[in-house]
């Protein structure tokens, strides 16, 4: 996995989070005038979504589908939050803390990051997983 991409992702993820959040509150405007107060945004409308957070947002909306279980939008949401948005984050958070300070990471081995082989019979270039190693000692030769 490479470091750009999971941020890159990452980000994606977090703007579909806040349209998702956006079209909700949006299609709760005309319910406002019942239920004043309880509004979406206050979570963190420009911060970043943690999983933490997003469950917490899950469960509210779940709490508020079962005062009104025929809210179809509000379904419709819940359900691809709880299906795609909060794995993928979830996904995310893991790699990046994966990562660390590296760029890179392979799936198969958490510990080897990509380098280019010196042997190259193909010569194309290819990346492989592999281990920047260093030996040093004490003593010297000369």
């Amino acid at each position: 996995m490479w470091g750009k991409a999971v941020s890159k992702h990452k980000l994606k993820l977090q703007e579909k989070v806040h349209a998702l959040f956006a079209n909700i509150e949006v299609a709760e405007d005309e319910e406002e005038r019942e239920y004043p107060g309880k509004d979406l945004l206050e979570l963190g409308e420009s911060s970043e979504w943690s999983s933490q957070k997003l469950e917490q947002a899950v469960q509210k909306l779940e709490a508020q589908l079962l005062v009104k279980p025929k809210d179809k939008p509000l379904k419709k949401a819940v359900r691809k939050l709880r299906k795609d948005l909060l794995p993928r984050q979830l996904k995310y958070e893991q790699y990046q803390m994966l990562l660390g300070d590296r760029n890179s990471f392979s799936k198969t081995d958490r510990d080897a990051t990509f380098m280019r082989m010196k042997e190259d019979h193909m010569r194309n270039g290819q990346l492989k997983p592999g281990y920047n190693v260093q030996i040093g000692t004490e003593t010297s030769l000369f």
